[in-house]
């Protein structure tokens, strides 16, 4: 083919070729290449946008095809991106003729290696080519991958960490770190968090699965990390196919009709010591994942460990801060302010409630006939049988050493005085026994209305307090002391 139908034309004056941009074009010939076979020691290659015209024994032993080394020709256009091969045609065409380009090539393994390519446009028997040495940059590469990923899995974790402490619902936080675990692990395309309850992990989030996993309960026997690590789980398991396993659970998935996962990324979750439940990251392709995402997700491991011990210590104390550690009911602070809101509502919008005050009968006398932990267990069995009949929306608080407050929000105050005397009448037919005892676990009680009888906490209390003494002077009379 003439040189003038590829494009490019001769100049007079110099007697180089020249593409229609005025860029220069070598010519190389069979002698040339021969030269370089001699006398370059670094990996070189020719090739067009449709095959590879020429590899040197360099270029060859890189790939790891040392038994063609003796000039035997080898078309590995193929191995190639699929990007860089269309780029190839678009370079030809352009007549570029300075190239650098970065891209990957699958060596005789099968293993990519991302190589740096420098050359030149050339014509070589009539055909527009390159020609270019290739760099092994795949370290660099990796190590830049290595970075991004760390970089990425570190951004996503702080994210996690600086929202967990605004989370109220400890399944949210869960939601929050799969998802970010999910981001942070490409090849992971679903995922679940699962809870250690006794003898089995319960879902505690998922991503990726059916409706169906809701319910999942798995014995821990059967899980695929204490498999993996014969019933240690103390390390991080790579299943990369989960085919070959025995009691295999197939769940449905969102990316369709009986596509279930195949290959698993699995690590243990500890919290103080004790084994708290799992993170699974897990893909419908088998092989999904490698080492580097064992790092990560050794990297994400230790994060989740620490974001969950902190919420749930910051947990710890923030119930110790509103509740009562002996009934589990509200303590006095929080069930003021608890009250001074519902006023502030039931003033805006005219709405109605009651109050009720509650005094243990007897509990100084069963202290100290008994001692303190019978008196304890006389508490906790009033509150116990209080809750049971009353609304999830009523509240409860503890206000001194044996009384205790609560809220009526839409009640009337025949309904409970009927209530709470049926409750008392049950309590004496049912003592508590301890140590062969037989103790009546009485109660006496008041109520006030909002705002009836005080729009004010300490006007409620009052009138609810002086009721219940009455109540308590009555009941005295009736059955005497215990």
């Amino acid at each position: 083919m003439p040189i003038s139908k590829l494009g490019y034309y001769g100049n007079s004056k110099t007697g180089k070729l020249s593409n229609a941009n005025g860029h220069p074009v070598e010519i190389l010939t069979d002698d040339e290449l021969n030269s370089f076979e001699k006398f370059i020691d670094i990996p070189m290659i020719l090739f067009n946008e449709k095959e590879v015209l020429y590899l040197n024994d360099f270029c060859k032993k890189m790939l790891g095809y040392e038994e063609l080394l003796k000039g035997k020709t080898l078309d590995i256009f193929d191995s190639f991106e699929k990007e860089f091969i269309e780029n190839t045609h678009h370079i030809l065409e352009d007549g570029t003729y300075h190239i650098r380009y970065e891209t990957s090539i699958l060596n005789k393994d099968k293993e990519k290696l991302w190589v740096e390519l420098i050359g030149r446009t050339v014509i070589y028997n009539c055909q527009k080519c390159i020609f270019a040495s290739l760099k092994d940059i795949s370290d660099v590469k990796q190590f830049k991958s290595n970075l991004s990923r760390i970089s990425k899995v570190r951004a996503l974790m702080l994210e996690t960490t600086r929202f967990a402490l605004k989370i109220e619902d400890i399944s949210e936080l869960f939601q929050l770190i799969l998802r970010n675990a999910l981001y942070s692990i490409e090849n992971g395309t679903i995922g679940t968090i699962l809870i250690k309850k006794g003898d089995y992990f319960t879902v505690a989030s998922q991503i990726g699965f059916s409706r169906d996993i809701k319910d999942f309960q798995l014995p821990i026997e059967e899980a695929f990390l204490y498999r993996a690590t014969n019933g240690r789980m103390d390390e991080i398991a790579n299943i990369p196919d989960l085919v070959p396993y025995r009691k295999y659970y197939l769940i449905e998935t969102k990316h369709g009709e009986k596509k279930y996962i195949k290959s698993t990324l699995t690590a243990p979750i500890y919290i103080n010591g004790s084994l708290f439940g799992m993170i699974n990251i897990d893909s419908i392709e088998t092989n999904a994942f490698d080492g580097e995402d064992v790092k990560s997700m050794e990297f994400i491991r230790n994060y989740i460990e620490i974001i969950i011990t902190n919420y749930l210590l910051y947990e710890e104390k923030s119930h110790l801060a509103r509740y009562d550690q002996l009934t589990n009911v509200y303590n006095r602070s929080y069930f003021e302010d608890q009250v001074k809101s519902i006023i502030d509502k039931a003033l805006c919008y005219k709405e109605t409630f009651n109050l009720v005050i509650w005094d243990i009968n007897n509990l100084k006398a069963i202290n100290d006939s008994f001692g303190h932990l019978t008196g304890d267990e006389v508490i906790k069995k009033f509150i116990y049988e209080l809750k049971n009949n009353i609304r999830k929306t009523d509240i409860i608080g503890r206000y001194g050493g044996d009384e205790f407050v609560g809220v009526f929000l839409n009640s009337h105050i025949e309904s409970l005085d009927k209530k709470f005397q049926n409750l008392l009448t049950y309590m004496e037919n049912n003592p508590l026994c301890i140590n062969g005892k037989e103790i009546i676990c009485g109660f006496s009680y008041g109520i006030a209305s909002f705002p009836k009888e005080g729009i004010h906490l300490k006007d409620l209390i009052r009138v609810a307090d002086e009721r219940m003494y009455i109540f308590k002077k009555n009941y005295k009379k009736r059955i005497g002391k215990l």
